[in-house]
């Protein structure tokens, strides 16, 4: 019996053997946003520079890529408070080109650049635009992730050659304690900061109660402070005559004339209803009666 060995061999196509050298340098952490208000407006970007250093070669054309971190393929940063912030990184102010990290092949997602063995251009400072999305409500804590960044030599053709650099660099943000209150009478809804809201009672009667809300998202546990203007009682400036009303909080009875609720937890969402009744009425000279409420949300 004779036996056979037959042996196909397949060309495979030779990479370019690596024919420049470089190092990076000056990247150590990146701070999307040092103080995060979960109720703020988007905040600008923060830039981050890296230099890539030329150590030998020829020149050397080079492309620089991050990775998405240590929590899977999304971007965030795991907080003490066990909430997940997330945050991206880009190539442009506007946020449009998100910097990734290819591997292989195209360059499209990578940050690109030229370093040679002359004497004004052996080094090249580049950076990328970090930036946290607004409207993430997350408990306060310190936050935190870690990003590969890779530092790839480039041919002509724009494709990877080899890896002639890395580095570890710590994201870190810090997320503070904040709260945001509204007012709302009657589905009218009033920023507490913004202006005053007004409860009208028409022509009033001994009794007569109205209700409104106050609507608290936070992070945080809070307070809510309330002081009247004048102690409890509506006024009539003009005649001098007061009229007594009593308040309740969430079917809790409190008094007008200065009163401090505390919360403990937070939410995206509390709501907490006032109902103000109407005190004896028959015995006052007929005119327009008033009180101004202060209420301040402070954050624990």
């Amino acid at each position: 019996m004779a036996m056979c060995l037959l042996m196909i061999l397949a060309a495979l196509p030779a990479r370019a053997a690596q024919s420049c050298y470089a190092l990076l340098s000056g990247l150590s952490q990146v701070t999307p946003v040092t103080s995060y208000d979960p109720f703020a407006s988007l905040l600008p970007p923060t830039y981050n520079t890296v230099t890539v250093q030329y150590i030998a070669g020829s020149n050397c054309t080079f492309g620089i890529g991050i990775d998405s971190g240590l929590w899977g393929g999304t971007r965030r940063m795991l907080g003490l408070s066990g909430n997940w912030l997330s945050y991206d990184l880009y190539k442009d102010a506007a946020l449009t080109q998100r910097v990734g990290d290819s591997g292989t092949g195209n360059v499209s997602n990578l940050i690109t650049g030229s370093v040679s063995n002359g004497r004004s251009s052996q080094t090249a400072t580049t950076g990328f635009y970090a930036s946290v999305p607004s409207g993430q409500l997350v408990g306060s804590s310190y936050y935190f992730d870690q990003v590969t960044v890779t530092l790839y030599q480039l041919n002509s053709s724009g494709n990877i050659v080899a890896i002639m650099d890395t580095a570890i660099v710590q994201v870190r943000a810090t997320v503070r304690t904040s709260v945001s209150a509204t007012i709302n009478v009657g589905g009218l809804r009033t920023s507490l900061g913004a202006s005053a809201a007004n409860v009208d009672f028409g022509e009033l009667t001994t009794g007569a109660s109205r209700s409104f809300d106050l609507e608290v998202s936070g992070n945080t546990g809070y307070s809510v402070s309330i002081q009247s203007q004048n102690g409890g009682q509506l006024v009539n400036n003009s005649a001098n005559t007061k009229i007594p009303y009593t308040m309740t909080v969430d079917g809790r009875g409190v008094s007008a004339s200065g009163t401090t609720l505390n919360y403990y937890s937070y939410s995206s969402l509390d709501r907490h209803t006032f109902i103000i009744v109407i005190g004896d009425v028959t015995k006052v000279i007929a005119g327009t009666y008033t009180d101004y409420l202060l209420m301040t949300v402070t954050a624990n």
